[in-house]
């Protein structure tokens, strides 16, 4: 896959990390925790297409004569209206490799018609590299003319900051003539880029975002490195996923762009971001790790409100230089073609949906350093609370935390109900047997599961336990 690189923590980490996790020989002890909620009646609500799936685009080309994004798959269409995908990004390293074609009218059409069935709005990329403006005009009015309620933006090329020639000034002497064809072409287009690095977003959105065409700014990251040196390492790997120094690397890329683009009034996504990059890790990103991890990610960033997150996933990825099946995928077919197997970071966002809902609050929380919990927190319109706590704490140190909840002052009486997301064995290294209230979503992406009610908390405080290596989503529906 691509290939940038948040050297997210320096090498003192790798030193320090065995000590902090194994530490507790004491079956049994339990961890007490403090989750308060704060609502200051600010902030926007959640973005509407907040989660979102990133492709190659050489999945929009048919292999063996079928479609992968064919609109009478209705296992892939109730598999992302279940997960709660609402963006699609296609582009990725296909988009700039000469030897994948370029998509046409046919592979646009069957797209563009499976968006529509799933409730996606899809932001679409050109070819940049040796691309055809001409071309590239042509397909944009296409898509425009005939999809237009379910296309969010444009794109050009894929991480342009690793080109050949690497400089800024080359990139945008390429993008430009690109961007002035299409917005010929189709005078009412807005667009996404770089899909880079900061730096070159922040250039861009100097030299174009005043002329009111792009809709966003865009970086990639892989927060936990290179799948090829994670799978050196399974288990150290892991507790990389699963440890809470991980914020550090989300705090510096969000300094670095995120924080800058709000001053500007700059809407930000994440078009492309995963664990590892080169197609993730075997052993770390195919686990119940990834599940805790992306939960924790997803949830860091729809705390600061940007416009978006993209993971990457697909039946093949760019890793290594080639194409390939992808560690981190969210589901992969069956071997039969008929329906789909979710993959454990699947389950991550199908629990990011349930609690994310409304105003994004503050939390603020009471733990020991070295217990890897965190907790989030939403108000939704109708007035109710959701909060998700989430232990990182792998299952085999034995460290539940006793979590005592306390939401905002004032709240009248109502009723609390939770569900949780568990691994039968509490095992991070496990890749199947993972369950979100008590129930797996199917190969046809039926889910089941249920919310489970619990007596207490009147508004008041409540207290919960969370198992390790679990997550916990609370939601507090306020009496009428």
């Amino acid at each position: 896959m691509q290939k940038t690189l948040m050297q997210w923590l320096p090498g003192l980490f790798l030193a320090v990390l065995p000590a902090t996790i194994i530490f507790n020989p004491l079956t049994g002890r339990t961890e007490p925790v403090t989750v308060t909620v704060q609502d200051r009646g600010q902030g926007t609500p959640l973005a509407p297409a907040f989660l979102g799936l990133s492709y190659e685009s050489s999945m929009l080309l048919p292999k063996n004569g079928r479609y992968y994004f064919d609109p009478g798959d209705q296992a892939l269409v109730t598999m992302f209206k279940t997960l709660g995908i609402k963006s699609l990004r296609v582009g990725a390293n296909a988009v700039d490799d000469p030897r994948i074609p370029v998509p046409q009218e046919k592979d646009i059409d069957i797209l563009f018609h499976f968006a529509r069935l799933a409730g996606v709005k899809v932001i679409y990329s050109f070819r940049l590299k040796n691309g055809n403006p001409g071309e590239s005009a042509r397909l944009a009015s296409y898509i425009a003319k005939n999809y237009a309620d379910v296309l969010d933006c444009f794109a050009i090329g894929n991480e342009p900051n690793f080109f050949p020639a690497k400089s800024y000034e080359s990139f945008y002497q390429q993008w430009k003539p690109q961007y002035d064809a299409i917005l010929e072409a189709v005078p009412q287009a807005t667009f996404d880029g770089p899909s880079a690095d900061a730096p070159f977003a922040l250039h861009l959105v100097r030299d174009v975002f005043a002329g009111g065409h792009l809709a966003m700014a865009s970086d990639h990251y892989y927060f936990l490195g290179s799948g090829r040196a994670a799978e050196t390492n399974a288990p150290l790997s892991r507790a990389r996923f699963l440890d809470n120094r991980l914020h550090a690397a989300y705090e510096k890329d969000y300094a670095t762009l995120g924080a800058l683009l709000a001053t500007q009034g700059v809407p930000y996504r994440i078009d492309e971001m995963n664990s590892c990059y080169n197609g993730g890790a075997f052993g770390s990103s195919d686990t119940y790790a990834s599940a805790l991890w992306a939960l924790d990610c997803t949830h860091w960033w729809a705390a600061h409100r940007i416009l978006g997150v993209n993971y990457h996933t697909g039946e093949l990825v760019g890793r290594d230089g080639k194409f390939g099946p992808p560690n981190y995928a969210a589901f992969l077919r069956q071997p039969d073609g008929l329906g789909f197997a979710l993959r454990p970071q699947g389950y991550a966002y199908l629990a990011f949906t349930q609690g994310a809902h409304g105003r994004p609050l503050e939390v603020s929380l009471q733990a020991e350093p070295d217990l890897n919990f965190n907790a989030y927190a939403f108000r939704d319109l109708d007035g109710s609370f959701y909060v998700t706590m989430i232990n990182k704490t792998p299952g085999e140190q034995t460290r539940p935390a006793v979590v005592t909840v306390q939401l905002p002052p004032g709240i009248g009486a109502g009723n609390w109900q939770r569900i949780n997301l568990v691994q039968e064995n509490q095992d991070v290294a496990a890749k199947t047997g993972i369950q979100l209230g008590g129930a797996v979503v199917d190969s046809q992406g039926n889910w089941e599961g249920q919310w489970q009610p619990i007596r207490g908390g009147l508004g008041g405080p409540m207290t919960v336990a969370v198992k390790p290596a679990s997550a916990v989503i609370l939601h507090y529906i306020v009496a009428p």
